[in-house]
């Protein structure tokens, strides 16, 4: 979620223990979770359903690959699609944490804006957790694009060598990464707005183009390879 008075950062590396469960029978379900997004409180909000929707790109990955892996007819696809199926796990895990840390972004962002400012001491004082907490905030959706965009590189090796009964399926999951990357970057930008150090906005606006460029161009192929649409076609 974009912070506008909310925050999200570059470069921090902290993480919540917890992440956002995706079926009904685990400590939060699926449909908690959406209830959750459609009350009226501002987390969760866009920042952890990116995540989510980049961790069901990789889901769909990891399925397609998984329903090739072990048949005798591909077995010639296994070298290349097996690393790829792993990745795709591992980036599914990492996009659920950063689900939960958007949200742990947030509240310390509103923690810190909620100090008290009577004295001038006070005022500098909450200005700085202000802004120490927005400089962690602009790493979550950062570190979600950088995952997206990997996630949409796996989805071409699985759309090439995954079966293709499941083709539709890998290309909605690169649907689905660029999605993920393309809300992301919106956050990654409007947080970037609000940093003070303007050096380390500029880098994260750098970085968000170069992810934007890259990501996109990555999921655009995997959906060119799963549908067979020409190179001009884009999404459709």
């Amino acid at each position: 979620m974009m912070l506008v008075d909310r925050g999200a950062p570059c470069r921090t590396g902290r993480r919540p223990n917890r992440r956002v469960a995706m079926s009904l029978d685990d400590e939060r379900g699926l449909s908690a979770y959406l209830d959750e997004i459609a009350a009226g409180t501002p987390a969760p909000g866009g920042g952890s359903v990116a995540a989510v929707v980049g961790a069901l790109a990789a889901a769909l990955g990891e399925m397609v690959a998984n329903l090739t892996l072990g048949r005798e007819k591909y077995v010639a696809a296994e070298d290349a699609l097996r690393p790829a199926r792993d990745r795709l796990s591992a980036l599914r895990g990492a996009l659920q944490e950063a689900a939960a840390a958007d949200e742990t972004a947030y509240q310390s962002y509103r923690d810190a804006s909620s100090l008290p400012r009577g004295s001038d001491a006070e005022k500098t004082a909450r200005a700085a957790a202000m802004q120490r907490a927005l400089i962690a905030a602009t790493d979550v959706p950062l570190g979600v694009a950088r995952a997206a965009r990997d996630v949409a590189e796996f989805l071409e090796i699985v759309a090439r060598e995954g079966t293709p009964h499941m083709r539709s399926d890998a290309a909605l999951g690169a649907i689905l990464a660029a999605a993920a990357l393309r809300g992301a970057l919106l956050n990654v930008r409007g947080n970037a707005a609000l940093l003070q150090d303007r050096e380390r906005a500029a880098a994260c606006l750098a970085d968000a183009d170069s992810l934007e460029k890259d990501g996109r161009a990555a999921a655009e192929r995997a959906y060119r390879v799963a549908t067979g649409a020409p190179a001009a076609s884009g999404f459709r």
